[in-house]
């Protein structure tokens, strides 16, 4: 059975508004006619029997009652057809408005349910109809509602995180450097060299916070999308090697082997460079500061796939648990759940990272190696030119 519209029921709402009263008229006036024809039919045989002064009298008679039933039925008729037109638009506007109540009604509980806060509602119209597409729009704004408030509500879980963290990881130093001013201060140090080292601790302290404050002062205006990005033209390959080349023997000082593995010839994709090694930078330094034994290495591989160039930064470090993989790239997040160690960094490096992916169009994810091991994967989208060879 094909659903009617409401389009359909106006439609034959209207011709019945006009073939139900002709028709009730006219059988109306079909049996007023024969009623007459009968009354009429009667009086005049009546009339024709009499003499012809008892005829004028009986038809002076006969047609003032014919003339009163004649008034009487034609008053009938009126109210009739007045009748019959009331209730053809009653049962008219019945018909239409029947399927236009209940999907309102529907919509009503919908809009009721999320007024009071049950975002996980959704209406169920199966009806092929003008409401169908008005309800489906209505359960994907439900939807969106819904990741509105789960994002805002993320926002603001963040926001506590981040105080929180700021907090902690701004105490730790903070107390150190009190400590040691104090002793400064009472005297402990009583010998120049005892002096030097608590002041190069107070130094180390002091650099420790305004490498945090730095980052923390970044990551915001990257948040706050003031962040200036200055794209160009580059090659990926080569942009990794000249980094590699260029910090090897730093890491290697802080125990850290970086090497190249697999590259293809070349990878052109439009980014902007200095993000690029800022990136590359926080991901090795995150190595760094996790390493679990001597030698650490990172090996770093390059693929074409897809239309994107994906890197893959491996190490030989613990890694982490499975359930933690996705928070890696949150604020303010360490593997150090104990979050005693500032000296392991804020926890802003990766998230940083996964900012400065996100400006050029690109992402970034992490995996356990099998044996032991981190995998952090860039990838970037080709050059256009590139993707259409």
């Amino acid at each position: 059975m094909f659903p009617m519209t409401i389009k359909k029921r106006l439609f034959i709402s209207n011709i019945l508004m006009i073939i139900i009263p002709i028709i009730l008229a006219l059988v109306t006036l079909f049996v007023a006619y024969l009623v007459l024809n009968m009354m009429l039919h009667g009086s005049l045989n009546a009339i024709f029997q009499d003499t012809e002064a008892e005829r004028d009298v009986q038809f002076g008679q006969s047609w003032d009652a014919i003339r009163s039933q004649i008034i009487t039925v034609g008053v009938i008729c009126v109210v009739g057809l007045v009748a019959v037109i009331y209730f053809t638009n009653r049962f008219l506007i019945k018909f239409v408005f029947r399927k236009i109540e209940n999907p309102l009604g529907t919509l009503t509980q919908g809009v009721r349910q999320i007024k009071s806060g049950n975002l996980d509602y959704r209406i169920l119209y199966p009806v092929q109809d003008e409401f169908q597409p008005i309800c489906e729009d209505f359960n994907e704004m439900a939807v969106r509602l819904k990741n509105s408030v789960d994002e805002i509500l993320k926002d603001e879980q963040s926001r506590k995180e981040l105080i929180a963290g700021i907090s902690h990881d701004l105490r730790s130093p903070l107390t150190s450097i009190k400590a040691y001013v104090e002793g400064l201060i009472d005297g402990v140090a009583v010998t120049d060299e005892t002096r030097r080292e608590y002041l190069q601790i107070i130094m180390t302290k002091t650099d420790d916070i305004n490498n945090m404050v730095s980052q923390l002062f970044l990551f915001s205006k990257m948040d706050t999308g003031n962040f200036p990005v200055n794209p160009e033209q580059l090659d990926l390959v080569k942009e990794i090697t000249d980094f590699v080349n260029f910090t090897q023997d730093d890491y290697q000082a802080r125990g850290l082997s970086v090497s190249l593995g697999g590259m293809p010839e070349e990878m052109p994709v439009y980014a902007d460079p200095t993000h690029l090694r800022s990136v590359f930078t926080n991901i090795l330094d995150n190595s760094a500061k996790y390493k679990d034994k001597e030698p650490a290495e990172v090996i770093i591989n390059c693929t074409v796939k897809d239309g994107a160039a994906l890197i893959y930064f491996d190490d030989n470090g613990p890694g982490v648990l499975p359930e933690t993989l996705p928070k890696l790239f949150d604020v303010f997040y360490r593997g150090d759940v104990s979050r005693n160690n500032p000296r392991q960094g804020s926890g802003l490096g990766l998230a940083i990272a996964a900012k400065m992916i996100s400006f050029i169009g690109g992402g970034i994810s992490a995996e356990n190696l099998d044996g032991a091991g981190l995998r952090i994967i860039i990838n970037i989208p080709l050059s256009p030119d590139e993707v259409d060879e």
